[in-house]
């Protein structure tokens, strides 16, 4: 449901205060002059109380600080929050002065020789149920703000409540029920105060729509719409044609009069149902508009996606032949072929290599990536060593290690023990976290380790590093594509940001994941967890279901 704007509530919110405010200062105007006409409001022939009047303002002036809830409503809570416990105090010392006859003096603080010459009794004793409607007035406005939307509920059910008894107060004078406005024998709600207090809880009610029902009266969407036509139809319509069979009465037999009323009524109501069924008509073709715009829009979107996979998949093929080419003529070169090469153009070749190789490595992870968004990834199992595995992944980074003065330790299992895994994607991942740890290492070392878990159903594969750490912000990001916790141009390590992504996505679709741990300037640590078929039998000395966690096989310092 879209609820109505703040500055629609408030405008309501506001309009009923200043309506609240308005007919209590009139009527006490008329009561200083002596206007008779302005005690009653033009309406009716019962005066409204002066301390009546005086509570209308009380309460007015708590709903117009509370119009709207914001920082200077909050400022102004404890005045508003004051005059509302002054309304609930008011309704309850005149509700204790009618059940037990009490006499505070309350109802001749204002005007008391004018009371004293009207028919009220007690003079100037407001009825009983303006007394109650007040109580629950000034309870609905000190509770209207409360810290739990319960409290705020409660408020709302109060002016719920109130509502009720002064709109059975009008529908009493419509139809001359006595009994629905005068409680007490000397003391009725004047016609004046049941619309005051009509406004003053819809100004309540309309103060925090989110928290009543009245959010749904007010509503912007077709369901608001549709309610308020049927509250109009289901209220004032048949208000009226009641009022008009009764006054109908000497033109026409009971008879007649109740067929006209069922009729109309009949033909009001199928009216409102034809105007609902359009309304919901219009909500439902507009849905299903949505729906088909929404559906093409994604239905684009795949297109455009599957289009840029295949692009991105033809061009990285594409490049890598030029590429290939360029290595192999450099190396060529290199070697002295066909003409020996000075050591400043070896040098250069030295420099060449390295940049085409680097190019085809990033090349071969926009490959890799684009087979896996078109789900061209296929898993081709074999049996391989968990040892030899790590080997050849440690093995294409040596040299850079050696390079950097960087230990790079291996804590293998016994050569027997093998897996049944995609060996490729496997050693994919692995290089690309052995890369990592090198490149953002510059003293210390990197181990390699790998052991089983889970009785040796899960191969674990961890690669530590002594760099330079990420911070815990950065963590949860780390294998998004294309992010790089070095942002800035100007950057130290190159890289596209994808190798962790692209591992991430390998390493889920051999069954397993990688995750990280990691403290910023003491280095990293990625663990690899896969399943396997089976553990292999070593040759001698019978089966084992879990490998040797600890045990040091190969160690290689570069």
């Amino acid at each position: 449901m879209t609820r109505p704007s703040r500055s629609e509530a408030s405008r309501l919110t506001l309009v009923c205060a200043i309506a609240t405010i308005a007919t209590g200062v009139t009527v006490l105007t008329g009561w200083t002059l002596h206007v008779d006409l302005l005690t009653r409001m033009f309406v009716g022939n019962v005066h409204m109380l002066p301390i009546t009047a005086a509570t209308f303002v009380i309460a007015g002036v708590s709903l117009w600080m509370q119009r709207v809830d914001t920082d200077e409503a909050s400022r102004l809570s404890f005045v508003s929050r004051g005059l509302a416990v002054l309304v609930v105090v008011i309704g309850l010392v005149t509700l204790a002065e009618r059940a037990w006859g009490w006499s505070t003096g309350l109802d001749g603080l204002l005007f008391p020789a004018t009371l004293a010459r009207l028919p009220y009794q007690p003079a100037g004793r407001m009825a009983t149920n303006s007394a109650v409607s007040f109580v629950l007035a000034g309870a609905a406005l000190f509770l209207l703000d409360g810290q739990t939307r319960r409290v705020r509920q409660t408020a709302h059910w109060f002016s719920t409540l109130g509502i009720t008894i002064a709109a059975l107060a009008l529908i009493g004078y419509l139809y001359g029920a006595t009994a629905l406005y005068q409680m007490d024998v000397a003391a009725s709600m004047a016609v004046s105060t049941a619309c005051a207090f009509f406004a003053l809880y819809v100004g309540i009610l309309s103060a925090r729509p989110g928290a009543s029902w009245a959010g749904r009266l007010v509503s912007r969407t077709g369901t608001g719409m549709l309610a308020r036509r049927l509250l109009l139809a289901l209220t004032i319509v048949p208000l009226a044609l009641g009022w008009l069979y009764l006054h109908g009465r000497d033109y026409f037999s009971r008879e007649i009069g109740i067929a006209i009323l069922v009729v109309v009524i009949m033909a009001i109501q199928l009216t409102v149902l034809l105007r609902a069924a359009a309304i919901v008509q219009r909500g439902e073709r507009a849905q299903a508009r949505a729906l088909e715009h929404a559906a093409a829009a994604r239905d684009e979107a795949e297109r455009a996606n599957r289009a840029k996979n295949d692009f991105l998949a033809v061009m990285s093929h594409e490049l890598r032949t030029p590429l290939n080419a360029i290595i192999g003529y450099g190396a060529l070169l290199r070697d002295g072929i066909p003409d020996p090469a000075t050591p400043g153009q070896r040098n250069q070749l030295e420099r060449i290599g390295a940049s085409a190789k680097h190019l085809l490595a990033l090349i071969d992870e926009v490959l890799t990536l684009s087979r896996l968004e078109l789900g061209r990834e296929r898993i081709t199992p074999t049996r391989v060593g968990i040892a030899s595995l790590c080997e050849e992944a440690a093995a294409m980074m040596e040299p850079e290690a050696s390079r950097k003065g960087l230990a790079l330790t291996l804590h293998l299992p016994e050569p027997v023990y093998t897996m049944t895994t995609d060996a490729g994607k496997l050693r994919q991942a692995l290089v690309n976290l052995i890369t990592n740890a090198v490149k953002f290492t510059d003293r210390g070392g990197v181990q390699v380790r790998a052991w089983g878990e889970d009785m040796g159903s899960v191969v674990v594969f961890e690669v530590e590093d002594t760099g330079l750490g990420i911070s815990a912000d950065h963590l949860p990001m780390i294998f998004d594509a294309f992010w790089q916790v070095d942002q800035a141009p100007t950057r130290r390590v190159g890289g596209t940001g994808l190798g962790l992504h692209v591992t991430r996505r390998l390493v889920r679709l051999l069954g397993g994941d990688v995750v990280v741990r990691s403290v910023l300037g003491e280095g990293s640590c990625f663990t690899i967890r896969v399943p396997r078929a089976y553990w292999e039998a070593p040759a001698e000395g019978g089966s084992m279901d879990v490998m040797d966690t600890g045990e040091l096989v190969a160690s290689r310092a570069g």
